[in-house]
């Protein structure tokens, strides 16, 4: 058993720490408002897990944990929680057009995250409250904190699964392709992970054996960094495939973006990977031309590379 935890949390971090470095290098490729609370989500993931084997590891030893200890730990992880849900907050305001933001399932995604970040803090200030009770736990009778628990799986569920219904919507179309499919995967990963406190509460109540040090939140945070990991996919395809997933401008991305017919036409030279001479000749223009269409084309769809232009002008 302490063999399987062991190769599962190596697993987690290995996992982790790469799907953050493919958001990192892909912030580096693509600009996106979202890459960043993408990025500060996977830190804080690895940072709660962190201290939960931490925790758990310190309980094993002889002895076991100090009550002062035990409760600093809890509330951490619970603060944690809590700046993982402001991150949620964050990515929803970011993911929805604004003409979207404050009405349907967005807005009830936000409301259910504020309220999650609600229970986190209670949460704290009753863990704090039953220290200073020299950890009796009598400040309420076990089934009105047994109500309080499954209330709050059952809030953390809702809000999951609003939040990947949001996530799988339609996107902001400032946001390039590889970001759009990338929430979308996250959204998914959300709506499938949704039930996971309140089958935890089930199994729990129903004395069901199930691996103490190990909780259905971890499978939902390696697939997570499963998906985090794609980044990298997204990023490094081969360029052979450049010419197929550009052979012409969608016609509502020109339109969004304002493109003469001049600089959609040199959008496709430049999917095809050829260079600022070889688009000149292609289109007998000089290269000075070819210079100013380019600088027009990066300024239309806020670019700063290529790969970025591209990324930007698929649909």
């Amino acid at each position: 058993m302490e063999n399987f935890l062991m190769m599962f949390y190596i697993l987690f971090f290995a996992t982790g720490f790469m799907g953050g470095a493919a958001l990192f290098l892909l912030s580096i490729r693509v600009r996106s408002r979202l890459l960043r609370p993408l990025l500060a989500f996977q830190l804080l993931f690895l940072i709660a897990t962190g201290l939960i084997v931490l925790y758990f590891y310190l309980e094993s030893r002889p002895g076991g944990l100090t009550m002062p200890v035990t409760i600093s730990l809890l509330v951490t992880i619970v603060g944690i929680n809590a700046a993982v849900w402001g991150m949620v907050i964050l990515l929803i305001r970011r993911i929805t057009p604004p003409p979207a933001r404050r009405k349907g399932t967005p807005a009830t995604a936000e409301l259910l995250a504020w309220l999650v970040i609600a229970h986190s803090i209670a949460n704290m200030a009753l863990m704090i409250a039953t220290s200073g009770d020299g950890g009796s736990g009598e400040l309420a009778s076990p089934a009105a904190l047994d109500a309080w628990r499954l209330g709050g799986y059952i809030l953390s569920g809702l809000a999951m699964a609003t939040f990947g219904i949001t996530a799988r919507g339609t996107l902001t179309s400032k946001e390039p392709a590889q970001l759009r499919s990338l929430m979308r995967a996250y959204g998914t990963i959300a709506l499938i992970f949704a039930p996971t406190g309140v089958i935890e509460y089930t199994i729990e109540t129903a004395g069901i054996p199930w691996l103490s040090y190990l909780s259905l939140e971890h499978f939902f945070f390696l697939a997570w960094n499963v998906v985090s990991m794609s980044a990298a996919v997204r990023l490094f395809k081969p360029s052979s495939t450049g010419t197929a997933m550009l052979d012409s401008v969608p016609e509502e991305r020109v339109q969004a973006l304002g493109l003469s017919v001049r600089e959609a036409e040199m959008a496709v030279l430049i999917a095809r990977g050829l260079a600022n001479k070889e688009i000149a000749a292609e289109l007998n223009i000089s290269p000075a031309t070819v210079r100013t269409h380019i600088y027009n084309l990066y300024q239309k769809a806020d670019a700063r590379s290529r790969v970025e232009l591209l990324n930007k002008l698929r649909s």
